[in-house]
């Protein structure tokens, strides 16, 4: 249990467990208390932040390296997005109608609510968001709508519909490949919108002679598009894809045979059903 510049934590664990949550207590010294957000009004600020940040922290101390370290959200957000259980995170701490959903609401959805931005806006604008956040807010009792402000002065990118969409509701992302129709040099691919939440889309295509190439699809109200977060994959930027579309076509016609299409991945978009994700040629 985490008190200001004190914490309890019982020593009868196995070593890693007892370094998460010596990580986790660590990473409540900025969030909430030097932050100071309302832990009743905004739990996932508090456990949400703190569990990203640890995650991240052990990631590089025991020099895993993982590429998405916090898969363990991701899968206990998933399981209560699909469980028809999950209340919205502007429910109060004290009002959920189970512990489960409320440590899962808190900690999870929490976590996911920062790496997925990271997808969003790119991991280095996220990095930057906190940092900044932190210099402009701490000791002021910050709320959603400042830390997301932040987040739209340092990417560029408007994103109160992320916030209201992944706070406010309950309503989850599902995009799917719908077909794939290949020409002698050309191919068609539609895409479809299952769920309710609109996200940008990483379409990831591998060509038969080895190549790889990603389609970035940005979100239409996002009025802005990430950088690139990595180096040596081609990226082309496609038209943007206005969320009253439940379906979006994009036409490839670079004269390559398509090997397999994927939508995220990095599976760090938070797509609650990914096995339609993926298509191979067969």
């Amino acid at each position: 249990m985490e008190y200001a510049m004190c914490t309890l934590i019982t020593g009868n664990r196995k070593f890693g467990s007892l370094v998460g949550v010596t990580a986790h207590e660590l990473a409540h010294t900025w969030f909430q208390f030097l932050m100071a957000t309302n832990e009743g009004k905004h739990e996932w600020m508090d456990e949400g932040f703190t569990s990203y940040i640890s995650s991240e922290a052990i990631n590089q101390v025991n020099q895993e390296y993982a590429p998405n370290p916090h898969t363990g959200s991701y899968r206990g957000y998933a399981f209560l997005a699909n469980s028809g259980k999950e209340e919205p995170q502007t429910t109060h701490a004290d009002r959920y109608a189970s512990n489960r959903a409320y440590g899962i609401t808190a900690y999870s959805k929490g976590a996911v609510f920062l790496a997925q931005l990271g997808y969003v806006i790119g991991k280095e604008n996220l990095n930057k968001t906190l940092k900044q956040y932190f210099t402009d807010w701490s000791f002021k009792h910050p709320t959603p709508n400042d830390f997301i402000r932040v987040a739209e002065k340092t990417s560029g990118i408007e994103l109160d519909w992320y916030l209201m969409d992944w706070t406010q509701t309950t309503k989850t992302i599902d995009y799917g490949i719908k077909s794939t129709l290949m020409g002698e040099k050309s191919t068609t691919i539609t895409l479809e919108r299952i769920g309710a939440m609109g996200m940008p889309i990483d379409l990831d295509v591998t060509y038969k002679d080895g190549t790889k190439e990603q389609f970035y699809i940005p979100l239409q109200m996002m009025r802005g598009e990430k950088p690139i977060n990595f180096k040596g994959l081609k990226r082309t930027l496609a038209k943007d894809w206005a969320w009253a579309y439940p379906t979006y076509t994009l036409e490839i016609d670079n004269g390559k045979e398509i090997l397999a299409i994927e939508i995220d991945g990095s599976q760090t978009m938070a797509d609650v059903n990914r096995e339609n994700n993926v298509f191979k040629a067969q």
